[in-house]
Parts: C-alpha cells; sequence; structure tokens
C-alpha cells in the first residue's frame, strides 16, 4: 500500500517538473524583427512582441526614443544622414486570453546605400549593441523588393528564398559579431513578364488590325453604295442644261409668274441677300428684269411680264 502511494507521489511530482518549463517558457517574451527594403534606400522596420497578457508594453514616447538613439548611432558611424518618418510610429497591441502581441513600427530613411543599379546594407549592425537597444536578440527576417536580386550576403542566412525576395537569420547575434554586408542588384523583368508584355502588344496588333480592315470595308461599301446611287440618279435624270445662278433666279420670276419679292427671291434661291442683290443689279441692267421698293422690301418683275401689261 505504502509502496503505491510513493509511486503515485513520485508520478506527480515528475509531471510538475515536466510542465514547469513549459509554463515558464509560456511567460517568457518572444521577438522577431522584420525589414522591408525599399527601392529609394529605406527600410520599414516592424517588431513584433508575443508576451504575457500581463507584460507591460512602451509608451510611444519610449519607442520614439529606441529608435531615435539608434538611428543617430548609425549615423555617426555610417557618416551618411540618416533619420526616422516621424510619422510612421506605431504601435499595435493585440490581447487574447492568456497573451498580448504588440507589433512596433517606423521608417528608416537612408538605411541602404544607392549605388547605381544596386543597394547595399548591413553596416548599420556594427553600432555596439544594437538590438540590445531595440528589444534584444531574436529571430530577423529581411524582404526585399521584386526587382531586384541577391548579388553577395554576409553572413549566410540560414534561410534564403529567391522566390520570395526573402532572407532569414535565427539570431540577429550573428549580424553584429561580424561585418554584415548584403548587396542587392536590380535584376529585368523576368521571362513571364516579357511574355506577357509581348502578348499584350500582339493583342493591341490583332485588335488594330482587324480595325483597320472593318473600316476599310465599310468604306468600300459607302462609296460603292454611293456609286450606285448616284449612277441611278444620272439614269433616271432627263438630260437638262447647266443653269446659270441668273437663269435660276430667272427661272424663279417665271415659276411665281413673272413677280417675286426680293426677300422671297434670297429664300428661295438660297444665294446671299448680297449675291441676289448683285445678281438682280445685273439682270436689271440687262433688261431681263425690273424691280421698284415696296416698303421696306422691293418687286422684281420679268420684264417680258412688264411688257405684255
Amino acid at each position: 500500500m505504502k509502496a503505491s502511494r510513493l509511486a503515485i507521489c513520485c508520478a506527480i511530482c515528475l509531471m510538475l517538473l515536466l510542465f514547469l518549463p513549459l509554463y515558464k517558457a509560456s511567460c517568457q517574451t518572444y521577438v522577431e524583427y522584420s525589414i522591408q527594403i525599399n527601392t529609394d534606400g529605406s527600410a520599414l522596420w516592424k517588431i513584433t512582441s508575443f508576451a504575457n497578457v500581463n507584460a507591460s508594453v512602451d509608451t510611444i514616447s519610449a519607442f520614439q526614443d529606441k529608435v531615435s538613439n539608434l538611428v543617430d548611432a548609425a549615423s555617426t558611424l555610417t557618416h551618411r544622414v540618416m533619420s526616422v518618418d516621424e510619422n510612421s510610429y506605431q504601435i499595435n497591441t493585440a490581447i487574447s486570453s492568456q497573451s498580448k502581441t504588440t507589433e512596433y513600427s517606423f521608417l528608416w530613411q537612408n538605411f541602404s546605400i544607392i549605388q547605381g543599379k544596386e543597394l547595399v546594407f548591413g553596416d548599420v549592425f556594427q553600432v555596439n549593441s544594437f538590438f540590445n537597444q531595440l528589444y534584444g536578440d531574436a529571430a530577423l527576417q529581411i524582404t526585399y523588393p521584386s526587382s531586384f536580386s541577391v548579388k553577395s550576403v554576409t553572413p549566410t542566412p540560414y534561410q534564403r528564398d529567391d522566390s520570395a525576395k526573402t532572407l532569414e537569420w535565427a539570431r540577429t547575434q550573428d549580424l553584429v559579431i561580424g561585418n554584415t554586408d548584403v548587396i542587392l542588384t536590380s535584376t529585368p523583368l523576368n521571362d513571364n513578364s516579357s511574355q506577357n508584355e509581348w502578348q499584350l502588344y500582339v493583342l493591341i496588333g490583332v485588335i488594330l488590325a482587324v480595325g483597320a480592315a472593318l473600316s476599310l470595308a465599310g468604306f468600300y461599301m459607302f462609296r460603292r453604295r454611293k456609286t450606285s446611287l448616284s449612277k441611278a440618279k444620272v439614269i433616271n435624270a432627263e438630260p437638262a442644261e447647266l443653269e446659270t445662278e441668273e437663269g435660276k433666279i430667272l427661272k424663279l420670276l417665271a415659276q411665281s409668274g413673272g413677280s417675286m419679292r426680293q426677300s422671297d427671291i434670297v429664300e428661295q434661291s438660297r444665294f446671299s441677300k448680297a449675291k441676289t442683290s448683285q445678281l438682280l443689279s445685273i439682270l436689271e441692267k440687262n433688261g431681263s428684269i425690273t424691280r421698284y421698293k415696296k416698303g421696306r422690301d422691293k418687286i422684281v418683275n420679268l420684264t417680258e411680264r412688264v411688257n405684255g401689261d
């Protein structure tokens, strides 16, 4: 009986010993660093802290002081002007029942050196106690632009994914021990992009060619129809002598019984007032018509009617 009780007690003690480290681990803070390299030489930093729900979180002022002091030290070390976008400071916290996740972020200006088609960075990590000035040693992931590829990287990352454009180190202390140097070089569009662009140009060319063909076909049909209508008019029309402008006015007068208002002649002949007046003056001089004023208008008579009267 005593032996069985002793065995049970030993088993309980062993379970406590096993779960105690896990409990302590769950209460510890775990940090991850993420750096997004930008083509303009800036870098977007995100620091994610996973901690116990009761763990403290830096105020925005304390966070700004940490980052500002670090950037100033890096600027002094590298001998190039650096700064932080004041509007980029952010702290976001998410709390669950037993844990707290806090993300600190900021935009580091002039983090990389731009050399022609290359981006070079890593010298800032030689600042004394670089990551200890932030949130200590942790895993680090660096992401770079899709239009760049890695030319060289020191020290060798634990993981490197060229398709995802990422470099990863399990410990940041690996970057501060030696001389960290990463060189990215601009790369041309990949074959798929070039192929897609070529296909787009072909599609545009086909659309333009089809549009031009339809336009020519429509123009041809229009001309053909217009020619057919013209021929039909010529066939159906009776031969007639070409009519002069003066003759048109005389014809209007004859059709109106030999007398018309000058304003009516303007309207029916569709000549301008000046043109009509000029033609009537010519006809009046050669004796074809006579005119006399009536109110604001003039009455135009064929000479033949006047003589007949």
